[in-house]
């Protein structure tokens, strides 16, 4: 009985002691008022420029330090460190003081790119569509430089035999197809040092099930289809009017592939490099194409 009763007195003890305790921590925790104590608001660590950043400009830490701001603060993709910043080019001015965004730097999300504030004056942004091949296997990202190839397909005219006999100075020249030459390609390029100012996402098509997976006699909706063909892409670089009448004539079907190549230069290659674009005559002549002998007789006999 005696045991008993020390077991409770000795629980009570217990019980008393950590009352007090929990009152301690309260009042400390309210600083001794009784009233609650305003918390210090929270601060996220953002990135910002030390200096103005020039479009293409490499951004690296020195550029840049370390500051604490309100949450509500922040701009755009938070950068939470320099260490992130590792020479990416400056798709943007980044003025002194500002934050450094990671859609100032092609880190951001692609839903909220200000197209226009990576333009220089005077540029204009102008888009072609690539495909796996074209597009350097889709690997072309903001930032880069390019050159572009054109492809075309022409047919070789000649003058028509009344128009040649015409004697008649001010008469206008007639031309007609060469037989045989209807599809000639023809490939040059175009367009050099082109800076890439936005890649869009890979787009991939859905194709329909073609087989019956999951055995119920029916191939449709409920069958598993193939997996997805990554498709095109769209890349838009900085240039001139002059350069958007160049690709609107070289690709003018809205979603046409393969008549324009993306070439990626170097970063700090700016030289422009002068070619001869190429024909099937010119690889003949120039690069040693070998012509089949059928064709080489033909051509003598048709000499006069």
């Amino acid at each position: 009985m005696r045991r008993s009763n020390r077991l409770v007195i000795l629980v009570g003890v217990l019980l008393a002691v950590l009352a007090f305790a929990a009152i301690v921590i309260l009042l400390n925790n309210n600083g001794g008022s009784g009233e609650p104590r305003e918390s210090t608001p929270a601060t996220v660590t953002v990135v910002v420029a030390t200096e103005e950043i020039a479009i293409g400009q490499a951004v690296t830490p020195d550029v840049a330090e370390e500051q604490q701001v309100d949450p509500e603060a922040v701009s755009g993709t938070r950068i939470a460190s320099i260490t992130q910043l590792t020479g990416q080019p400056a798709l943007q001015v980044i003025p002194a003081g500002s934050q450094i965004t990671g859609e100032s730097i092609g880190l951001g999300r692609r839903d909220n790119v200000d197209i226009s504030a990576r333009l220089n004056p005077g540029e204009k942004a102008i888009a072609f569509q690539v495909d796996p091949v074209t597009g350097a296997d889709f690997l072309i990202t903001e930032g880069d430089t390019i050159d572009v190839l054109m492809t075309q397909s022409i047919t070789v005219l000649q003058e028509t035999a009344d128009s040649a006999a015409n004697t008649d100075e001010n008469a206008p020249q007639r031309f007609e197809p060469v037989t045989g030459l209807e599809d000639q390609r023809t490939v040059k390029a175009i367009l050099q040092d082109k800076r890439v100012i936005y890649v869009s996402d890979t787009k991939a098509t859905t194709p329909e099930p073609t087989t019956d997976t999951n055995g119920d006699g029916v191939i449709d909706d409920n069958d598993t289809p193939p997996e997805q063909a990554i498709e095109s892409v769209i890349i838009i670089f900085a240039g001139t009017d002059q350069d958007a009448e160049v690709i609107k004539f070289a690709q003018n079907a809205l979603g046409e592939q393969g008549s324009l190549t993306a070439l990626v230069r170097h970063d700090e290659d700016d030289a422009v490099e002068e070619t001869s674009g190429i024909t099937i005559d010119l690889l003949v002549t120039d690069y040693g194409l070998r012509l089949p002998e059928i064709v080489e007789q033909l051509n003598e006999e048709a000499t006069p």
